[in-house]
């Protein structure tokens, strides 16, 4: 038997060009179906678990971590976590967001100091040509010629942008400011996210 033989039609009530349809589907088919809908449900809400479950456990690890880089000079990327009956294995990323804003990069330089900031942090400038400049060809043969005689001052040319980023073991150097300024430290610059295996 076709199990779309006795297919029911509805107006869908977005629009009266499309339609649903129903299927008349076996009773072993529909068990499924209760099984699959109530499977997402549960999935759902052990994702919604799984999350706090694992800033939680973050948290803790991170604390742990920072312990160690500051009581014995150790410091790891991954640390193992036992439960009782099983174990995860946190992972951090030498990744950070750093701020590009003068006003937010000013508060991490002041919180953390001068000869810190520089420690932890280091500009990257870019220059790309303005937009009037890429459109006048008599301009771009002066670029040419200043590359040749460097003539002309950059910003004339130019539009400048610098870039701060973090430097290669950051993750472990912020372990080295006193523990009241790490939490402001790192809502301002922002760590990739730790991970659990």
């Amino acid at each position: 038997m076709n199990p779309f033989s006795k297919i029911a039609k509805k107006e869908s009530p977005k629009t009266k060009k499309a339609t649903t349809v129903t299927a008349t589907v076996s009773d072993e088919v529909k068990t499924l179906i209760d099984k699959f809908v109530s499977n997402k449900a549960e999935i759902a809400l052990k994702v919604s678990e799984n999350k706090e479950y694992e800033s939680r456990i973050i948290d803790e690890a991170y604390e742990q971590q920072r312990l160690m880089a500051v009581d014995s000079g150790e410091f790891a990327k991954s640390i193992d976590i036992e439960g009782n009956t099983s174990k995860v294995k946190y992972v951090t990323v030498d990744k950070f967001s750093v701020p590009q804003d003068e006003e937010t990069l000013s508060e991490v330089k002041k919180l953390i100091g001068a000869q810190t900031y520089n420690a932890f942090f280091a500009v990257r400038r870019t220059i790309t040509l303005k937009e009037n400049i890429t459109s006048d060809e008599k301009m771009l043969d002066k670029i040419a010629a200043a590359c040749e005689k460097a003539g002309l001052p950059v910003e004339a040319i130019f539009d400048v942008t610098d870039r701060t980023f973090a430097v290669e073991g950051l993750d472990k150097k912020q372990f080295e400011l006193p523990p009241e300024k790490l939490p402001e430290f790192r809502t301002l610059v922002k760590q990739t996210k730790a991970s659990l295996r």
